[in-house]
């Protein structure tokens, strides 16, 4: 019994001396979308639902993304996403839609009625690119529109942007994301009330200003 004793207590010793437990640390995309008061009070007559969006194999799982060139993905072990991201990016898709009040109502859970619309998207890469001294946030989707009735697309779109970050720690690549997020959802936004516009005969004239430098051109691959 001694004996055991006296092996706890070099095991813990031992712990203390060569290491921690390291804790995870959990992230969310965030953002606030445009204030109403910068919207018109025009409003479509119609229902729209937005589903869970489709993700690439590679990203459909908590771990955050980082990658130093388009061959190779690495994963952190303790910076992970505290939603999967199929819902996450979704559900801040359908704050910002009701906010924007260009439809009488945005539904995002399933429900026996159905609407007028249905909003999906793919979600094709969402992580942090590094090379050397510079570190990027990339997120590349798409979303479309579709009327739920007959499933044809109305409207869809691609993205591909990359913004550079100014410090490598995780906290700020999220931060990049989420300002990434907002200016395609504005774009989106911006989109869809064209289509339905014409449509309908009836424009709500939205605007945004664009308040992030992004870059488009090349594709994340080898930056030079």
């Amino acid at each position: 019994m001694k004996l055991l004793i006296i092996i706890f207590a070099v095991v813990v010793m031992l712990l203390g001396c060569f290491g921690k437990v390291i804790e995870s640390s959990y992230y969310q995309l965030d953002y606030v979308p445009t204030p109403k008061e910068m919207l018109s009070e025009a409003t479509y007559p119609y229902t729209v639902r937005v589903k869970d969006f489709n993700i690439a194999e590679a990203y459909r799982r908590n771990n955050i993304v980082y990658r130093q060139s388009p061959y190779k993905l690495h994963f952190y072990n303790y910076d992970l996403w505290a939603v999967k991201l199929e819902y996450m990016i979704p559900d801040i898709f359908f704050r910002h839609l009701d906010a924007a009040k260009i439809f009488s109502e945005v539904k995002r859970g399933m429900d026996m009625e159905e609407s007028d619309y249905t909003i999906n998207g793919t979600i094709r890469a969402i992580e942090e690119y590094d090379n050397q001294d510079e570190w990027y946030a990339h997120l590349a989707m798409n979303i479309n529109l579709q009327e739920s009735r007959t499933r044809k697309v109305l409207w869809s779109r691609e993205w591909d942007y990359r913004k550079k970050v100014s410090n490598l720690e995780t906290i700020y690549v999220v931060r990049g994301l989420s300002e990434l997020l907002e200016y395609i959802h504005n774009e989106a936004i911006a989109d869809i009330d064209s289509v339905i516009s014409r449509r309908t005969g009836v424009s709500k004239n939205i605007f945004y200003k664009d308040s992030i430098e992004v870059e488009t051109l090349p594709p994340p691959g080898e930056i030079e």
